[in-house]
Formats: structure tokens, C-alpha cells, sequence
């Protein structure tokens, strides 16, 4: 269901297309000037929702978060077979990769209630995922959580740095925003150092954290 960027483009696709008309039919100087700006506030507006209402045109009508399986309009994706779920853009998408390398895109910005839909999604995914990386873990291997994080029994790497896990006293997300682009920084810190990384950079970072905590409360 679009939300309100969308009917914002809506209004200013059509006002560009009018303004462009009239231009062409009695040309730039009968124009007052307001009139120019306006249209080229209103241009610029649909231009920055382009690959928002392109999503919408296409995308499944139908978004339902079963008890077993997200249907995506005629597809089936359970969350058993999910391997990966990471956000991007401050949450405002998240993608999800299948066992078979299959990808599904959720936009949230077309969606009503995208919060709820996205925890639901970490809560249902959570169980399956937090049994692999245990499995894994107990056979001795490196478990990687995107580009930006990666942990065995003991140690957690974000980026470059290493902290011991049983050292670790805080962890927190950062909220920031660049140029009106809204993203997310967790900071986990001991004693003598902090670690971070944009959340951009994580992958099933909801066992991540699953796992830390479990293994936190053990100490």
C-alpha cells in the first residue's frame, strides 16, 4: 500500500507534466517565474521517488507474514530456508537471501506498519538461523554476519578490530542522519576499546545479537 512519498510523486508527476505542457504550448516567458520553480521543485520530487513507484508498479499487491512462510504474491518464501536478512538504507528495505540463492526485496516505504512486519520477520527467522550458527560454531568454524561482522566461540570481529566476547560491557545502535539519509551504527565496547560499523554492513544481525546476549549472560 503506498504511503505518503508515494502520493507526494503521484502530485508532483502530474504537476510536472502540466507545467510542461503549458510551457510547450505557450513557451518559457509566458510563464511567471513562481510557476518555473514550482515546476522544477515538482520534477525534481518525482525524479527522487522514481525507483519507489517503479517497485510499486510492479511489485506483488499481496505481502502476508505466515506463521511458517512469507507469501509474497503467488511466492512462497519459508523461513526455514532463509539464510541471510539484512537491511539497508536505515531499514528502509531489507533483503532477504534463500538456501538456493534465491532473493527477495522488501521495500518498506509501500508498506503500512513495516515496523511490525519487519520484527515479525527477525522474530519467525530467529530460531532457524540462531540453530545454524550454533551448529557452526560447535564445529569449531568462523560465522560471518555480512562484510561487517564475524564471531567464533570467543572472539567478535566488526570491521578490523577484535574484542574478546567475554569482555564485552556495552552494546548500542547510534541513530544518524547524512544529508537527510537516515542509518545505523552499533557500537559494542569493553574496558579499553569501542567497536562499531554501519548496520548497512550486517547480515542476520538479530542472532547476532541473539547469540552475544546468550553467551554474555553465561559469564
Amino acid at each position: 500500500m503506498p504511503l505518503r512519498s508515494l502520493l507526494i510523486s503521484l502530485t508532483g508527476a502530474v504537476a510536472a507534466s502540466a507545467i510542461a505542457a503549458f510551457c510547450g504550448r505557450y513557451g518559457f516567458a509566458a510563464l511567471p517565474t513562481s510557476a518555473v520553480i514550482l515546476g522544477g521543485l515538482m520534477l525534481l520530487m518525482m525524479v527522487g521517488q522514481w525507483s519507489t513507484l517503479v517497485y510499486y508498479a510492479f511489485s506483488p499487491k499481496q505481502l502476508t507474514f505466515d506463521e511458517q512462510a512469507v507469501v509474497y504474491g503467488r511466492k512462497i518464501y519459508p523461513y526455514a530456508e532463509m539464510s541471510n536478512v539484512g537491511s539497508y538504507v536505515g531499514k528502509a528495505a531489507t533483503e532477504i537471501l534463500m538456501s538456493d540463492g534465491k532473493q527477495l526485496l522488501l521495500r518498506w516505504d509501500i508498506w503500512q506498519a513495516a515496523e511490525i512486519w519487519e520484527r515479525l520477520l527477525e522474530e519467525r527467522t530467529l530460531p532457524y538461523l540462531w540453530r545454524k550458527v550454533h551448529a557452526a560454531l560447535e564445529r569449531g568454524e568462523k560465522v560471518e554476519f555480512g562484510p561487517g561482522a564475524s564471531l567464533d566461540q570467543d572472539v567478535l570481529i566488526l570491521r578490523e578490530g577484535r574484542i574478546a566476547i567475554a569482555t564485552i560491557s556495552t552494546i548500542r545502535f547510534v541513530n544518524q542522519s547524512d544529508t537527510g539519509a537516515q542509518s545505523r551504527t552499533l557500537h559494542i565496547a569493553d574496558e579499553h576499546q569501542e567497536l562499531s560499523v554501519d548496520e548497512g554492513h550486517l547480515r542476520n544481525q538479530h542472532v547476532l545479537l541473539a547469540v552475544l546476549a546468550e553467551k554474555l549472560s553465561a559469564n
